[in-house]
């Protein structure tokens, strides 16, 4: 409960025009409207435009929001929206390339990165659905149930089904290359 008042607080304080609370909400949620984007094979560059569209599209709307526990759907949604848009625009006939893993803020250990390019490695041999739900899931902090539902435009209760079904199969592949 106190989440959605503070959360309510900061989106009329960003509404009014205060540029920490806008800060804070990009701070807050930015990492899931990237996850979005570059889930659906977006490059960095077209990923960056369609998570600017999109804080645009928050700017534009921000006052009207009403439901201010549910801006982190709203974000996702919009996301991907703009995600889809940039891909119908720009590649009629979407190629699923392989996508760079998502930076992390903490310093990586040598061994670190070997394993983090194997594991996205794996990844992109999974079904579509399961790497942008992994994608997804990568961002931090980690987005609700109901946040990925609404990138992905699932039922959010079949979020969970998805993740273990999704997790298993990462699980299964990985256990292959480890022999």
């Amino acid at each position: 409960m106190r989440s959605s008042i503070d959360l309510r607080r900061l989106v009329r304080a960003a509404a009014a025009g205060d540029p920490r609370a806008w800060d804070t909400l990009v701070e807050r949620f930015g990492a899931l409207v990237w996850s979005t984007t570059r889930a659906y094979g977006l490059s960095p560059e077209e990923g960056a435009n369609a998570a600017q569209t999109t804080w645009l599209r928050l700017a534009e709307q921000l006052d009207r929001l009403d439901q201010h526990d549910r801006l982190g759907e709203w974000l996702a949604a919009t996301a991907r929206r703009e995600s889809l848009r940039l891909l119908s625009i720009k590649r009629p006939a979407v190629a699923d390339a392989p996508q760079t893993a998502p930076s992390s803020s903490a310093p990586a250990e040598p061994a670190e990165p070997r394993r983090e390019a194997l594991l996205w490695g794996i990844i992109h041999q999974l079904p579509e659905h399961c790497r942008r739900l992994l994608r997804i899931l990568s961002a931090i902090p980690t987005p609700s149930h109901e946040e990925v539902a609404a990138a992905l435009d699932l039922p959010a209760a079949s979020v969970p089904a998805a993740q273990a079904s999704c997790f298993n199969e990462l699980r299964y592949r990985i256990a292959d290359i480890q022999g």
